[in-house]
């Protein structure tokens, strides 16, 4: 009874240096996700402009080239009458917290037409 079980395929390639470096590059370095610190601050930046009841959907792309691209949707319950000017402030406040990054930002409300990427992304994307 204390004989070691006998390896199996699966066993193996746990320990193959190529499926590791495969699992690496497919989960990516964890460096490039944001902490709580960072989201937090991306929801106060967000409530203090729009208000709290927006929507915050974030989804990070990690990237082989080093910095990491995010991609944040705020869908705003209210329709904007300056929706590019707020869009542009958005982007100017979030530069601080998410330095390093890409970051796009697309500001929805009401009157947006959501086409079937939009729909996708907020499919996969984390809501905050």
């Amino acid at each position: 009874m204390d004989k070691r079980p006998t390896e199996t395929g699966w066993q193996t390639a746990l320990q193959d240096t190529q499926w590791n470096t495969l699992a690496a590059q497919l989960s990516g370095p964890s460096t490039n996700r944001l902490t709580k610190s960072e989201v937090a601050q991306i929801r106060q930046i967000v409530s203090f402009l729009l208000g709290a009841d927006c929507r915050i959907f974030i989804r990070e792309r990690p990237s082989a080239s080093g910095a990491p691209t995010t991609h944040i949707m705020v869908e705003s319950p209210r329709v904007l009458s300056e929706k590019l000017v707020t869009q542009a402030a958005l982007i100017d406040r979030l530069r601080r917290p998410l330095e390093g990054r890409r970051v796009r930002v697309l500001l929805i409300d009401p009157q947006f037409t959501l086409t079937e990427e939009h729909k996708r992304f907020r499919f996969v994307a984390r809501e905050y």
